[in-house]
């Protein structure tokens, strides 16, 4: 290489050239392990090379080398997006070739930093350009000789050069806008899928030479590795191994192609997903989508366990906030996490979701989802919007990516079932069930016409029991009612629901299984977030109607492991609050209705899941209103976004109906948090509906801006209460909304 470029920089330490070969060497890597797999034509991957080979070219310019440290004074002034004038290179040498034959590896190139959105580089449109002309002209002539393509089509000439020195960008940006003009509006799906691996190629290439890191080696394993783990992991936590065997179940998973999996909780679906994803290949990844961050999480470690911290990632929303609590953030680049670039990720469903509406890095995500291992746990628990969604990215994947899925439940009514079989082709010899635990029966159920007040005295008689009591209500509010009623009968007690700052949630989900795995009773108030989110076991549950599937999810927190004698399950009267705004009131009628058919009798999970067909016997999920318009999201969404494009509009994005929460500090710590880092004003963040943004003042904080402090009552055993409503004497304004 040229020792006069050595001065031209791609970061503070390390030159263009070194790093352009970094690059390259990365994407050279990646054509050897997915060209095999990849229906990609030759012609792919010639534009492929040259977007990775001059993706940074733009470097070159004065502009960016002073902004460099040191930097040189009036940077800021000068300051340009360098692959601004790297896509313009690509077109000004040679437009033909990507007008007329491909033009997505430059877009891949004039969007690998930032969002390919309509105001990219607006700003850049009337900087002035500095060009150092002689290390231009040798740059490029370094580029041509190092081509180990044929037919490199680029070709600087004084028309080219001429246009560099005209002074300002202007013309630049009015060629960047017309070559985005003319061709967005001819994009399709088939576009889009394309561009996915020009952008995903490249950004993969581009973030592993700049870290020199190596491609990771890829995972594989059999059943006799993950029988291996789990006698492991059962000796670590003191329980008996001898013997140990999967389970009939679990071993009929191992079918090709996607798998639908009935079976209750306390059947080892986890594992059962696991051996069926064992048949994958070296490179393609597992990915495990839950309902919760808190499942999520449970799952995490323990598929470390299984596979290692170095192999396993957890995504979600607190995924960095839980990761150091947990002390496995060292050494972790997050973005590489949020990608799926670990051979095992686990996250929440809106994680894939999100995909679909071009949000988050989504060419990588959905690259690395090529001929994955998916599996959804617990599929029935999604509202209708949300199913919708699913459905849509699971046949999206299935067609385009080659993904497999591993789609499980303890629930699973008809209507979605055979919605499943016949949206995302699963055949009947794909649809396994545990048919020995369906048939046992765990709790008592027992149901009582009257509310939740209406039950005092049973809790009081099963707290003198010294028993472990779950009760379960369909609102915060409620939860914290009943807590604030009952705390005082017991010290050994808890309040959980969703509106904790994220610091008290992991303290008490901590909490909660430390006196799961001590086994002393106590006293644990909740509301859904149970369903899915901790392993525990109790002897009692005490429940709000809810529909029947719901009922059931609370319902496998009591005997969890089929061991207690004399648990039940009480299940008492709904709140009218609970009518419409969070279950359809038909459905929780109905429920209410035929358990009280079944009062004072064991039910197996073969009943219950028959009980949970008649309730939604004339539900059809198909015309409801949610998932027609989850159905219409996507393609909405794709079709504004010209298909490639990044979506800047999050409001039109949400992944769950109603899923319009924003997160806010309780106005308390609002002092302590002043001089703290972002780190620590995370784990004060609590999430509420907009709607209630209404309900107290909120202000921004002084150093990070989009943190917000909202005026409301918090305590630590309680959460986040909303202030009183204003009386009529209030001065007009008092507590509402500051505009912003």
């Amino acid at each position: 290489m040229p020792e006069s470029l050595d001065h031209i920089l791609a970061k503070p330490d390390e030159t263009l050239l070194q790093h352009t070969d970094a690059v390259v060497q990365r994407w050279q890597w990646l054509r050897e392990r997915y060209a095999p797999m990849l229906d990609l034509s030759e012609d792919f991957w010639r534009h492929s090379y040259w977007s990775a080979l001059f993706h940074d070219f733009g470097k070159v310019c004065t502009n960016f080398q002073d902004a460099l440290p040191p930097r040189r004074p009036g940077w800021q002034y000068r300051r340009l997006r360098h692959e601004f004038l790297s896509g313009n290179f690509m077109l000004m040498a040679n437009a033909p070739e990507f007008l007329k034959k491909q033009p997505l590896g430059v877009f891949a190139v004039f969007s690998h930093h930032k969002p390919l959105t309509n105001e990219l580089f607006q700003g850049d449109a009337n900087q002035k350009l500095i060009l150092p002309m002689r290390e231009y002209v040798i740059l490029q002539t370094v580029f041509q000789r190092e081509s180990r393509l044929e037919g490199f089509p680029f070709d600087i000439n004084s028309a080219g050069a001429a246009a560099f020195g005209k002074g300002t960008c202007a013309g630049f940006y009015k060629q960047f806008d017309a070559f985005s003009k003319r061709l967005m509006p001819t994009f399709s799906a088939g576009h889009r899928r394309e561009y996915i691996f020009f952008k995903a190629l490249l950004n993969i290439a581009d973030w592993l030479g700049s870290s020199h890191r190596d491609l990771s080696p890829g995972l594989t394993y059999d059943s006799e590795f993950l029988q291996e783990k789990i006698i492991e992991k059962l000796r670590k936590e003191g329980k008996a191994v001898e013997g140990f065997q999967f389970r009939e179940f679990q071993m009929d998973s191992r079918r090709a192609g996607s798998v639908l999996a009935v079976a209750p909780t306390g059947s080892g679906k986890t594992e059962a997903a696991l051996l069926w994803a064992s048949q994958k290949g070296e490179f393609e990844k597992i990915v495990y989508l839950l309902p919760t961050r808190v499942t999520s999480n449970a799952i995490f470690m323990r598929l470390c366990q299984y596979f290692g911290t170095d192999n396993c990632a957890v995504v979600h929303s607190s995924a960095r906030l839980y990761l150091k609590e947990m002390k496995l953030d060292q050494d972790r680049k997050y973005i590489l996490d949020r990608t799926f670039f670990k051979e095992v990720t686990v996250c929440t469903v809106d994680q894939i979701l999100t995909q679909g509406f071009n949000l988050g890095f989504w060419e990588i995500k959905t690259f690395h989802l090529f001929r994955a291992k998916v599996v959804i746990d617990e599929i029935h628990l999604y509202q209708p919007y949300t199913l919708a969604l699913i459905v849509e990215t699971v046949r999206y994947l299935q067609t385009e990516f080659r993904t497999e899925f591993f789609i499980m439940t303890a629930t699973m009514p008809r209507q979605l079932l055979n919605l499943l079989r016949r949206t995302i082709d699963i055949g009947e010899e794909n649809i396994i069930r545990d048919s020995q635990l369906l048939n046992e029966a765990r709790n008592l159920f027992e149901v009582r016409d009257k509310t939740a007040d209406g039950m005092d005295d049973e809790i009081k008689s099963w707290l003198s029991q010294n028993k472990k009591i779950l009760i379960v209500v369909n609102t915060v509010d409620e939860a914290i009612r009943l807590y604030e009623k009952h705390k005082l009968l017991t010290t050994n007690r808890i309040c959980f629901h969703s509106r904790f700052i994220q610091k008290n949630r992991v303290e008490k989900e901590k909490l909660i299984l430390e006196k799961e795995k001590s086994g002393e009773p106590f006293l644990l108030v909740a509301t859904q977030v149970v369903e899915v989110s901790l392993d525990i076991d109790f002897d009692v549950l005490f429940t709000e109607n809810a529909p029947m599937d719901a009922l059931i999810q609370r319902a496998g927190r009591v005997n969890r492991a089929r061991k207690k004698e004399g648990s039940k399950v009480i299940v008492f009267k709904h709140q009218q609050v609970s009518e419409g705004k969070i279950y359809p009131k038909e459905i929780l009628d109905k429920t209410f209705d035929l358990l009280s058919e079944y009062d004072g009798e064991r039910l197996a999970e073969k009943t219950l899941t028959e009980t949970v067909d008649l309730v939604y016997e004339n539900f059809d999920v198909e015309t409801n209103d949610g998932y027609l318009r989850g159905q219409k999201a996507y393609a909405e969404v794709q079709k504004r976004l010209q298909f490639i494009k990044d979506n800047d509009e999050l409001d039109e994005t949400y992944t769950r109906e109603g899923l319009d929460a924003v997160n806010v500090i309780p106005m308390r710590y609002e002092e302590f948090l002043s001089d703290k880092d972002e780190l620590e004003k995370t784990k004060h963040e609590v999430s509420i509906r907009r709607q209630n943004l209404h309900r107290g003042k909120y202000s921004p904080d002084k150093k990070h801006k989009w943190f917000r402090y909202f005026d409301c009552l918090y305590d630590e055993e309680t959460g986040l209460k909303f202030l009183p409503k204003p009386t009529a004497s209030s001065v007009s304004g008092e507590g509402t909304t500051q505009s912003h």
